[in-house]
C-alpha cells in the first residue's frame, strides 16, 4: 500500500483518519481509500471492495467471452 493510504495524508485529507462503513461490504471501521461511482454518485470504498468489483468485472468479461466462442 502506498504512503498515499497510510498515516497523515489520511489524518489530514479526511475525517476520523479516512474510515468508517464500506458502502459495498458493510464492513465497519475499515479505511475508506478509494473513489468509486455507484449510482452516478462518487463514494469512497475500501481495499477489499475495490479488489471485489474487480473480480467480479473480470468474471463477467470471462463470461462474455466464453458465450461468444461457443456462438461461433
Amino acid at each position: 500500500m502506498g504512503k498515499t493510504h497510510r498515516g497523515s495524508n489520511l489524518r489530514d485529507e479526511n475525517p476520523n483518519a479516512g474510515r468508517g462503513t464500506c458502502p459495498i461490504t458493510k464492513k465497519s471501521g475499515v479505511k475508506l481509500l478509494y473513489e468509486h461511482e455507484i449510482d452516478g454518485k462518487k463514494v469512497k470504498i475500501s481495499k477489499s471492495a475495490k479488489a471485489t468489483l474487480a473480480n467480479a468485472k473480470r468474471r463477467q468479461a470471462r463470461k462474455e467471452k466464453k458465450q461468444e466462442a461457443a456462438a461461433q
